[in-house]
């Protein structure tokens, strides 16, 4: 699919779980590949500035939503990736909390190295190459041999630039609800005793929702970035980091994923 989508804000990528395809850009293969069961299949694209509706069931099919915004050069997901989403692509579910287990819930307990393997499932998803090639996969999905290739046209897991690209939206300050109630747009200080469904905040400028709280996201460096439900609102602030062991998981932990090239 071409990312020049023009004026469209927002496009809400259709997708079905379906059987298996090759790996590309150099991903090993095989057993040693186990993400490998998925590949692209009829998808459709409409314009939408809402949040993507919850997968659903269909002839057998888990029916997957992906909704995309412009962010600059690239294209971010609208929200944080959902349980549903995850389960379809990976056909596995890492632990979550109880209370806050269903489809339209953040993924949390995910490493770094299982949000570069969603990254490559929903490149070759959607047909695309993969920016994350290995030699192996070993205990908790390390990934032996990795090599990153930031550049293709792919999915990514965003640099921690570009995911305060796009968690700005513009703004300059140190929240980009500026001196507006802070409750308004983030689930944090634990206010909630777990992570809290999606989007049920105000978005940024941009429409991207839980940019901060709820829970914190991966980036590229190996820093989760924007806070998470547990934070105090100083560690909320967009520059502000927290570096992890890629092998790190926890339930404050999920991810956001990006677009990038043709």
């Amino acid at each position: 699919m071409n990312l020049k989508f023009a004026k469209i804000i927002a496009g809400v990528f259709l997708v079905g779980f379906s059987a298996c395809s090759s790996p590309t850009n150099g991903e090993t293969g095989g057993l040693d590949c186990p993400e490998c069961n998925v590949s692209r299949s009829s998808s459709s694209l409409t314009s939408s500035s809402s949040v993507a509706e919850n997968s659903s069931s269909s002839q057998g099919n888990l029916e997957l939503a992906i909704s995309w915004v412009q962010t600059g050069s690239f294209w971010t997901s609208q929200t944080e990736v959902m349980q549903s989403d995850y389960l379809a692509l990976m056909d596995t579910l890492p632990v979550q909390m109880v209370k806050a287990t269903g489809d339209s819930f953040p993924v949390a307990n995910v490493s770094w190295y299982d949000a570069l393997l969603f990254a490559n499932a929903l490149s070759k998803y959607l047909g695309l190459d993969t920016a994350y090639s290995y030699t192996s996969r070993g205990a908790g999905n390390k990934l032996g041999g990795l090599r990153i290739d930031s550049l293709v046209a792919a999915v990514h897991l965003p640099s921690g630039a570009e995911w305060e690209i796009a968690a700005r939206a513009g703004n300059s300050g140190l929240y980009y609800w500026g001196t507006a109630p802070a409750t308004d747009y983030a689930q944090y200080n634990n206010i909630t005793d777990s992570y809290q469904k999606v989007a049920q905040k105000i978005p940024n400028a941009w429409n991207l929702y839980d940019v901060s709280g709820n829970v914190a996201e991966w980036t590229l460096d190996t820093t989760l970035r924007g806070g998470d439900w547990t934070s105090l609102a100083k560690e909320l602030a967009l520059d502000e980091y927290e570096k992890e062991l890629p092998d790190y998981v926890s339930t404050t932990a999920g991810f956001r994923v990006i677009r990038k090239g043709e």
